[in-house]
């Protein structure tokens, strides 16, 4: 292998491990209750919310009405988790059949400069925050 291509696959190697050598290291864990922006150089992953109200109520909730139970990305209303009422509540039944929908099952991850606040039935949001290191 002439000296020249040698030379040229190690930059190429160099420069490709430059390009994806990052890594993560724990910043720390924050509530976020307000519209807040990821910091330049890190990324936040959402971990889960913490509800103001519950999925059912101890009232008698009408067939067909439902929660919403959302958080706002970059000003866009994403649903955290929806819980509706698809039976009915009669006098003599002793309760109601619900459907619940959630994609709280797994981490969202947002880049630097990705603002996040709380939406309906959301009192914070709990997110780890991670520095990026080149």
């Amino acid at each position: 292998m002439p000296f020249r291509t040698l030379i040229s696959a190690v930059l190429l190697c160099l420069g490709y491990t430059k390009l994806t050598g990052q890594s993560l290291t724990f910043s720390q864990v924050k509530l976020v209750s307000t519209v807040e922006t990821v910091p330049a150089n890190t990324v936040w992953k959402i971990n889960n919310v913490l509800p103001t109200a519950g999925l059912t109520d101890a009232g008698t909730p009408m067939s067909g009405s439902s929660r919403h139970f959302t958080v706002l990305i970059n000003g866009q209303t994403i649903f955290w988790m929806s819980a509706s009422w698809i039976g009915r509540w009669n006098s003599g039944e002793s309760g109601v059949a619900t459907n619940s929908q959630s994609i709280g099952d797994s981490p969202i991850w947002l880049p630097s400069g990705t603002s996040l606040a709380i939406g309906s039935n959301i009192h914070a949001i709990s997110i780890t925050e991670f520095n990026v290191v080149p």
